[in-house]
């Protein structure tokens, strides 16, 4: 079945045989240098902040991008640096988001008891400075552990408390993300239309804001949603919408999601040469992607 992990909180629903890759997506969004300072700088240029603040933030983009290339040792060293300089000059929200980026790659590797840890201090340190945004992204990664132990209810209660906060400072990619989320969690238990639901209202404010690799997640999770449900025809349909929303952002590892995905819903469909041409084609992405482990 379909994975698309966040880009790291994965954001899309794993295959059930997806063989021969592993893919990293971001769960809780990291800022760019375009958007950090709704979190990190309360508005101001960044040419505006302090020289440690500009370090650190530059520290927390080269993890996030090392990151969602899927190099996991780069993106915990660059976020550990971040941590420490916050520290060192006593920048709150430096502080924690270098939390959750150590937090997210602990996940990543399977240790949820360390994990959990940074983003519990996460959350403490975002409440004690009142940064709602700050706080939503750290509710959301509790939320990201409990569904990955199996913790259900306290992860729609994590990430419906991150979409409150979400909606109160107006923060729509926030409360897609939550949205998409929560659909991920009732997939999990079973509520296919409740899911399903969550992921177009989700989609519907990605497509508003232009969110192109959002949009791409949705489309891959409803395409899940249909597949669950033994609606191929329907499942292949969405696929390949993601698959060309990926083309289009040339998002390599989403382009290996996509086509992994559709060639398992050929195979259900017996159409094994459609099948095995689609699983070729994500199999040679992926091995240059693996040969680089660098952003392409």
């Amino acid at each position: 079945m379909n994975n698309r992990s966040q880009k790291p909180e994965a954001r899309r629903q794993k295959p059930e045989d997806r063989g021969f890759f592993t893919v990293f997506i971001l769960f809780s969004v990291f800022c760019f240098l375009s958007s950090v300072f709704a979190s990190c700088g309360g508005g101001k240029e960044i040419k505006s902040l302090p020289e440690g603040q500009r370090r650190v933030i530059s520290l927390i983009n080269q993890g996030h991008k090392y990151y969602i290339d899927g190099n996991l040792s780069k993106a915990l060293g660059y976020y550990k640096n971040a941590l420490e300089l916050s520290h060192s000059i006593d920048f709150q929200e430096g502080i924690v988001k270098g939390l959750n980026g150590i937090g997210t790659i602990k996940h990543a590797s399977g240790d949820d008891e360390y994990a959990i840890k940074d983003f519990q201090s996460a959350v403490h340190i975002s409440e004690k400075i009142n940064n709602k945004k700050l706080l939503s992204d750290s509710l959301g990664n509790m939320g990201k552990v409990s569904s990955s132990k199996g913790d259900l209810e306290n992860a729609i209660e994590y990430n419906q408390k991150a979409l409150n906060i979400a909606k109160e400072i107006g923060d729509d990619e926030g409360k897609a993300v939550r949205l998409n989320n929560i659909g991920m969690i009732y997939k999990k238990q079973g509520r296919l239309d409740e899911a399903i639901a969550m992921f177009n209202d989700s989609l519907r404010i990605n497509e508003s804001t232009k969110n192109k690799g959002e949009m791409a997640v949705n489309l891959s999770n409803i395409g899940g949603i249909y597949e669950a449900k033994s609606d191929l025809n329907k499942a292949l349909e969405y696929y390949k919408k993601a698959l060309e929303v990926d083309k289009e952002i040339e998002y390599k590892r989403g382009i290996v999601i996509d086509l992994k995905n559709i060639a398992t819903v050929y195979k259900a469909m017996g159409k094994i040469e459609e099948a095995e041409d689609y699983k070729q084609r994500a199999e040679r992405i992926y091995k240059v992607l693996e040969k680089s482990k660098t952003p392409l």
